[in-house]
């Protein structure tokens, strides 16, 4: 789910940005070649002809740093100077902008994509953000699915693997879901009731954020939060706020070059802010999760069966694992819960925006759901399967303006990506923001066009679009953000 820069979504800024300041990458990257690098000298290749590691084209880091701050709004927009330097350096590059002593290498290419994924290993391995870990490893906590690696990683993946991966997960809490969506919508029409501005929703992000977490949370710990009651229970209020807090800060330390710098000597007030914002999250989840564990405690005690293991919500089936300590059951549904608000939420403010703007998809989308559900009847699983335009819609979204925008590995084998030479250990980006804005992997690539899902797809390259990943490391909850009424 998490790497290194795609681990942080657009944000809210982004809601700022119009139609016309997108423009789509050419195909001639290498006929455009701009960049300032001095060429490598070196002409030897391999015997097939691939050339050496140290002839990638590489960024100069003081004017990257320099483009940072003046280019992209605050380092809200990073990704867009990303995207870029493909114009400028061609299909590949590399930097060491986070200031470690290895290169990051960034690919544009699908067929790189594809190539990094089987070059893996068994034991998938990404970037992670160092302030969480070093979060979690001041407060000697246990470091949770999204931070660990290796064996540790791959024995945490096979605990909760069986469980969120299954394709009925959604199905399964299909009659909460709706009961919360009623709620949302309910609230969204007495906002635009009482707002100031007819018909509008005053922050229809923290709305969305709203949804999404009472929502999530009836998934994780079967239960409803009380985000939708006319009080609202201070813990969940809390809640929310630290979730937002932990992404917001997260950001601010991940992309601003000076606090990178900084925190390598000394602990910054923002990196002070996060650790007290996570500390206070890690709290709060805590009080939920022992609350529903003292209610399955009292459960069992009075002899009622918790039911299949597969089918209980994911808290109770943690709690009926083996092996797992109280610490490791709290930080497995944190992680779940948080990352899923931001990501779900983000992504379905985005939707709603896309469908805004291109009314005539709006309409057809509209039509589709009055014609497989109705107008009053709750979503089913059933009907799930026959909502092929929804699907394609919000697929195409997530194209168009992506909760993450690339994602990493660290490569366990010599791979050759774009003509280059790239050794075992190094890490690579996968840069798909890029890709999806570049008309030489999709036709007319700013318009929303849900039908390129389902008439043009076979034009489409299976991996320039991988949202959660791919192979034994994707994103655990694929299957609720792609599924999710």
């Amino acid at each position: 789910m998490f790497s290194l820069f795609p681990s942080i979504p657009f944000r809210r800024n982004l809601l700022s940005f119009r139609t016309r300041q997108l423009k789509p990458l050419p195909q001639n990257w290498m006929s455009s070649l701009k960049t300032e690098v001095v060429p490598s000298e070196r002409e030897d290749t391999f015997d097939d002809g691939v050339r050496p590691f140290e002839d990638i084209p590489e960024v100069n880091r003081w004017k990257f740093i320099y483009n940072l701050c003046t280019k992209t709004e605050g380092f809200t927009k990073f990704f867009k100077e990303t995207a870029r330097l493909f114009d400028e350096l061609g299909p590949i590059y590399k930097d060491d902008f986070m200031f470690t002593p290895f290169k990051t290498v960034h690919v544009i290419d699908p067929e790189d994509f594809a190539k990094v994924y089987l070059a893996e290993g068994k034991y998938p391995s990404r970037a992670m953000l160092d302030f969480w870990i070093e979060h979690r490893r001041r407060r000697n906590h246990f470091p949770g699915i999204i931070i660990a690696d290796g064996e540790e990683w791959h024995r945490m993946r096979q605990t909760i693997g069986p469980k969120i991966m299954r394709p009925k997960i959604v199905e399964e809490n299909m009659n909460n879901f709706n009961a919360v969506s009623k709620d949302a919508v309910a609230r969204f029409i007495k906002l635009k009731e009482t707002s100031q501005e007819e018909g509008h929703i005053p922050d229809l992000e923290k709305e969305m954020k709203r949804w999404a977490l009472e929502g999530i949370a009836t998934l994780v710990f079967n239960t409803r939060l009380g985000l939708y009651e006319d009080r609202p229970p201070q813990v969940a209020l809390k809640f929310t706020e630290e979730v937002n807090n932990f992404f917001e800060l997260s950001h601010t330390l991940l992309f601003n070059p000076f606090s990178r710098i900084a925190r390598q000597y000394f602990d910054t007030p923002t990196f002070k802010k996060f650790l007290e914002n996570a500390d206070a999250l890690m709290e709060t989840g805590e009080g939920i999760v022992d609350k529903t564990t003292r209610e399955l405690k009292e459960m069992t005690k009075n002899g009622i069966d918790l039911g299949d293991a597969q089918v209980v919500p994911l808290l109770t089936y943690l709690l009926m694992k083996e092996g797992l300590t109280p610490e490791e059951v709290n930080v497995h549904a944190i992680d779940f819960v948080g990352a899923g608000v931001d990501t779900t939420s983000f992504a379905t403010v985005w939707w709603l925006y896309n469908l805004a703007r291109f009314p005539h998809v709006q309409q057809k989308l509209y039509q589709e759901i009055e014609s497989v559900i109705g107008i009053d009847d709750d979503v089913t699983p059933k009907h799930l399967t026959k909502l092929h335009y929804l699907k394609a819609s919000l697929k195409e979204s997530m194209r168009l303006t992506p909760s993450i925008t690339s994602l990493t590995r660290i490569v366990d084998q010599d791979v050759d990506l774009s003509g280059y030479h790239v050794p075992s250990n190094t890490l690579v980006q996968m840069e798909f923001y890029a890709t999806t804005r570049s008309d030489k992997y999709f036709k007319d690539p700013l318009e929303f066009k849900p039908e390129r899902w389902i008439r043009e797809s076979k034009d489409v390259h299976s991996f320039s679009h991988l949202q959660f990943g791919f192979g034994p490391r994707m994103c655990v909850g694929k299957k609720r953000r792609k599924k999710t009424p």
